[in-house]
């Protein structure tokens, strides 16, 4: 064979190849990418690159995925325009247009600034409101990766599955520009019906020092504003105890709390529970790189578009920043509770950050966690209720 026809044969073997090859699956009406085992299933979403679904493959909890799917109909976010007013306005619309399951927030957690709006930055910044393109990927991890134009950020992810019903998730964040800079790098996963549901779902975290927003977050507020709490009780406007661990009591309300991670702990972590259904999530990851573990409420309280009183939905945000507020917010206060509330990468660099997800039965009679910890690819999970330790492993 000639020179010529062995690049042929190598261009059409690369193109043949799942990393490159047309979206052949679609998830709430949108392109998808899909991954999985025998025991687990992950729904990754090239607009926004948010990790729309995770479900098990096998036994009665089989395709219940626990994070939010939003009830108004997404696009990918790429496709917005202002002209379009079905998602409201913005800075918010272009996240909206298609928020759904775990959304990543770079190059800052919350809202921008008036400056930043009128320069057209999105809330959460512009890593879940842009296209993400493949890079490789097998049946079982898929590697891809945007450019944040107005930021200057080069973002990849890559998602790995081992053989257990848990994804290891590595991520790289490139400063592109000339300058040393503070940024936010948040996660965002969400959780919603019918996983999430009152007197069923009950949430724990590794830490202890927890705060409610200390200004206005919205008029549906059911928590006393700036009071300081150990987690799970918090305070409600009436001074009165407040189990945070349950979902909140009552048909409208929105509120917002942020928890350190307890700093003598090497690894943070928060997991999710439905003790009807005996199903739980979580997440892991080292302390040191996000100290933060932020709670959002939404019950039925925003009216405008495209909530509409409809949306039912909790989201567990952790990373470098305390609460969602603006980029210059986050450097003038600079820490609470003797953490930093943002964090530094430097002119050139780069920065890699791993992480775990996982998705498990349980036994009935487990109402939660103590622990979750890491050594070496063993995640160990320290079950509430019951007298029992789940171990799973990654490939890190």
């Amino acid at each position: 064979m000639n020179t010529q026809n062995l690049f042929l044969g190598a261009t059409l073997a690369l193109l043949a190849t799942p990393a490159l090859s047309a979206h052949a699956q679609t998830y709430a009406g949108r392109p998808a990418w899909t991954i999985g085992n025998k025991k687990f299933k992950v729904v990754v979403l090239p607009g926004g690159g948010h990790i729309a679904s995770m479900t098990l493959t096998g036994g009665k909890n089989a395709n219940v995925n626990p994070l939010w799917l939003p009830p108004w109909q997404g696009i990918d976010p790429q496709n917005w325009k202002p002209s379009d007013k079905r998602f409201g306005a913005a800075p918010g619309a272009p996240l909206l247009s298609g928020i759904i399951g775990h959304n990543i927030c770079v190059d800052f957690f919350g809202g921008p600034s008036p400056a930043e709006t009128k320069a057209g930055v999105p809330v959460h910044g512009e890593a879940p409101t842009v296209e993400w393109k493949p890079v490789r990927r097998t049946a079982n991890s898929i590697t891809y990766k945007t450019t944040l134009p107005k930021a200057q950020m080069d973002v990849s992810r890559t998602i790995t599955l081992g053989n257990d019903s848990l994804m290891w998730i590595t991520e790289t964040v490139k400063n592109k520009t000339a300058f040393d800079r503070p940024f936010g790098w948040q996660q965002h996963p969400t959780f919603g019906p019918p996983f999430l549901k009152e007197g069923e779902t009950f949430f724990d975290i590794g830490g202890k020092e927890s705060m409610v927003f200390p200004m206005e977050f919205s008029k549906g507020e059911r928590l006393k504003r700036g009071a300081t709490f150990e987690w799970p009780t918090g305070v409600d406007k009436d001074g009165s105890d407040v189990d945070m661990r349950a979902w909140p009591v009552g048909s409208s309300s929105s509120d917002f709390t942020t928890t350190k991670i307890s700093p003598e702990n090497e690894w943070g972590w928060f997991t999710v529970v439905n003790v009807k259904k005996n199903l739980l999530c979580g997440y892991v990851w080292k302390r040191q790189d996000y100290p933060w573990c932020a709670i959002w409420e939404e019950n039925k309280f925003r009216d405008g578009a495209p909530w509409y009183k409809k949306a039912v939905t909790r989201g567990i945000e952790f990373g470098t920043t305390p609460w969602a507020y603006s980029r210059r917010e986050a450097v003038t206060q600079g820490s609470l509770f003797k953490t930093p509330t943002y964090r530094w990468i430097s002119a050139g660099a780069s920065q890699t950050i791993g992480y775990g997800a996982f998705l498990v039965n349980v036994p009935a009679g487990a109402t939660g966690v103590k622990s979750v910890t890491v050594n070496g690819n063993n995640v160990s999970i320290e079950l509430e209720g019951v007298d029992r330790t789940l171990t799973l492993k990654a490939k890190r």
